[in-house]
């Protein structure tokens, strides 16, 4: 029994050391040029020098990121294929989606939490609305004149949570990109807009949109004046816009922890923590496999808790 024991640990041993002894594949389930995309190659550029592999990109689109999930899920767990995954498809699709093909908490081992932004509540600033107060009021003084602009089917599960823990009489108007319904909203087709600092937190700097309130657990360094939502209504949870790396069920633990440790050092870099700042990310100061799965899994709890308020329906 020692024996075969002694050799489990050192096949375990020796498979990382030889690692990486080919092309490292990453599946990103976005298009290549997007937002996701580009935050990851930020990584994988890096990467290639680091572990003198090649590191291929490989963006599977298609069904809210569901046929890129299956893909990266039926890999081999020999620690040369991972999946970036967002809030959207590691804790989203299966409250929204009868079928995604794949089970997140099942399919997957936790890698490393990439990169952390919140969700904002957004409004047009020509309206005279300065507060989640004042939204209400002018929402309950407007009835059928009050749009809130979302685009993704996470954003569309926080907005459908709002309104109804915040009791706004508002329609929801859903869009295909996220720049539109941006522009729409300061545009004043749509009044209002929830949306991560990654892509709204420029149209706030610059004052084309107002935030009323950050989603998350704690207020954004950037924006230290706005309230989180849990300021004024208790209880009402933490929803960030997240991206992580996530692994086949199966893979070596060491190569795990190789490549988590590799992803933390390059996203640690002087000149990514000012481009990260820049976007309204949070500081990530640990993206251990530990921290990663902890992190998912309150957010998972957190999801579906909203869920069950909001009432989801899987189509």
């Amino acid at each position: 029994m020692l024996t075969a024991l002694a050799c489990i640990a050192f096949s375990s041993a020796g498979l990382a050391q030889a690692w990486p002894s080919k092309p490292v594949t990453f599946i990103v389930p976005a298009a290549a040029g997007s937002g996701p995309d580009v935050s990851l190659r930020l990584y994988t550029d890096r990467l290639a020098k680091v572990i003198g592999q090649l590191v291929i990109v490989r963006n599977v689109v298609g069904a809210s990121g569901a046929i890129g999930a299956q893909a990266a899920a039926k890999s081999a767990p020999d620690g040369y294929t991972f999946f970036m995954g967002s809030n959207g498809h590691l804790v989203v699709n299966k409250y929204t989606m009868k079928n995604p093909g794949y089970k997140p908490d099942k399919d997957f081992v936790p890698v490393a939490l990439l990169n952390r932004a919140p969700y904002m509540l957004l409004v047009n600033p020509a309206l005279p609305i300065n507060s989640v107060a004042e939204l209400g009021t002018y929402a309950r003084s407007n009835p059928g004149k009050a749009f809130l602009a979302y685009e993704g089917s996470s954003v569309q599960a926080i907005a459908a949570y709002t309104k109804q823990v915040l009791g706004l009489p508002i329609d929801l108007v859903a869009y295909n990109s996220p720049l539109q319904a941006i522009q729409d909203t300061f545009g004043g087709s749509a009044q209002f807009h929830i949306q991560g600092t990654a892509i709204g937190l420029a149209f706030v700097t610059d004052q084309r949109l107002r935030a009323l309130a950050v989603l998350a657990a704690e207020r954004l360094p950037q924006l230290a004046n706005v309230p989180t939502m849990n300021e004024l209504y208790p209880n009402f949870g933490a929803f960030d816009a997240w991206l992580a790396i996530v692994a086949p069920t199966g893979t070596p633990p060491d190569i795990i922890k190789r490549m988590s440790a590799e992803l933390h050092a390059i996203g640690s870099q002087d000149d990514l923590r000012a481009m990260f700042n820049k976007l309204g990310f949070f500081e990530e100061t640990d993206r251990s496999p530990e921290r990663t799965a902890a992190y998912i899994k309150s957010q998972a709890e957190q999801f579906a808790k909203m869920a069950a308020v909001a009432d989801l329906k899987a189509e």
